[in-house]
């Protein structure tokens, strides 16, 4: 199992937040998990002899159009906060490291929730009470008692000390910093480069290219390859340990769930349509077993079509060798019938 991404963050990091809500989801199409790691940016700074961007009056304003661009682009609510708050966020920083001792999800929310709350609507996150609201606001089941019991943990105290010395040996100078098999990535813009070389390690045959998938599911378990050629689409995938059941091999929902996708996706190219068609009819014949580390294609045909369906015939591969038959129906959306 390959090593997680560190992942290297602080509360008042306008950057971290956009991070924050991408690096799960980018990891996750890769099987890799992410080691989400708190630290006190402007100790990392002062370390360095560095400066904040605030302080810095060319490299604010840039960020002042840039930060909000970027939050855009990638779908996040964004109000530029007026001011980094002169309190810190100390009490932030424990809340993380006391919920992450027994629930990195809780951790990961109640990070999520904050930064919405400060970087996204723009409103102060200051006190305990207003880390409970923002945790209300956003759905975390954290009560102001488990935030008040952080600001005398110890033991988050000590990690958060341990955390500045780990940053440092890992070359951390800005928020967020990523490591990833020895790799190294500042900013939230460079979780594209991450992902670049995410790509770069699973092998793929020459003519694939990944496909840009449609939902959290197939997003969580991809990613998904498809090649045009001579007129025809094939749809494959690397298999990796998230696709397994406990026999080792190949989860027959997943592979299920790779089929409806790659049929559902053939037919539309054939017909010249893009967009979505909803599952009438899916049957799926296991006539083999799909290891570790195989390459799987799925190729389909559309065998039939009515104004409204497409009737659609295929067989999945592991390393060229048939593993499954499949068949399905699937409604063509009204606005693209014809």
């Amino acid at each position: 199992m390959p090593s997680p991404i560190r992942f290297y963050f602080d509360f008042v990091s306008a950057y971290s937040y956009v991070a924050m809500n991408r690096i799960d989801k980018v990891a996750a199409r890769y099987g890799r998990e992410v080691d989400w790691k708190v630290v006190v940016l402007p100790d990392i700074l002062d370390h360095h002899n560095s400066i904040s961007p605030r302080e810095q009056p060319a490299k604010f304003a840039h960020n002042q159009k840039d930060f909000p661009r970027l939050c855009k682009m990638h779908g996040l609510p964004v109000t530029f906060p007026p001011e980094v708050p002169p309190y810190g966020a100390t009490l932030h920083r424990l809340v993380f490291l006391r919920l992450k001792r027994t629930n990195i999800e809780l951790a990961k929310n109640f990070s999520l929730a904050v930064g919405n709350r400060y970087f996204g609507m723009g409103k102060e996150v200051r006190t305990a009470r207003q880390l409970a609201s923002a945790c209300s606001d956003y759905g975390v089941p954290i009560g102001i008692d488990e935030i008040k019991a952080a600001e005398n943990d110890r033991t988050a105290q000590k990690s958060l000390s341990s955390g500045f010395k780990r940053a440092i040996a890992d070359g951390m100078f800005g928020a967020p910093f990523m490591v990833c098999d020895g790799e190294k990535y500042w900013g939230a813009d460079r979780l594209d480069h991450l992902e670049y070389n995410l790509k770069r390690k699973i092998k793929v045959p020459r003519g694939f290219e990944p496909f840009p998938l449609l939902s959290n599911f197939t997003e969580r378990n991809g990613p998904l390859f498809h090649r045009v050629r001579n007129g025809k689409i094939t749809f494959a995938f690397r298999v990796d340990e998230r696709h397994l059941n406990p026999r080792e091999v190949v989860h027959g929902g997943w592979l299920t769930s790779f089929v409806d996708v790659s049929m559902a996706k053939t037919a539309m190219f054939q017909i010249g349509r893009d967009g979505v068609a909803p599952t009438i009819h899916l049957e799926t014949d296991f006539i083999g077993a799909i290891k570790p580390g195989q390459w799987v294609e799925c190729q389909a045909n559309l065998v039939n079509r009515t104004r409204s369906m497409n009737f659609v015939e295929g067989v999945v591969t592991a390393d060229g060798i048939p593993v499954a038959r499949c068949s399905a129906i699937f409604k063509i959306p009204y606005n693209l019938q014809t």
